[in-house]
């Protein structure tokens, strides 16, 4: 069942994703939400908010969106 992401939510992917890995965030949301978050939805949801980060296993930094 696919569970609708509050704000709430939202906001800590987006104030967490420079410091945690999608991993990370996703055992603290499991933990904070008391429902199973996986890996596989933070990253998709991170990814629907515009947020990148660089790649490589467990990088944390982001990518800065280049204005032209």
């Amino acid at each position: 069942m696919n569970k609708v992401w509050t704000n709430e939510e939202k906001e800590f992917i987006r104030n967490n994703a420079g410091m945690m890995t999608d991993k990370i965030l996703a055992i603290k949301l499991s933990q904070i939400t008391g429902r199973r978050v996986s890996l596989q939805s933070v990253r998709k949801q991170r990814q629907k908010m515009g947020i990148s980060k660089q790649p490589g296993r467990g990088i944390c930094a982001l990518v800065e969106k280049t204005e032209e």
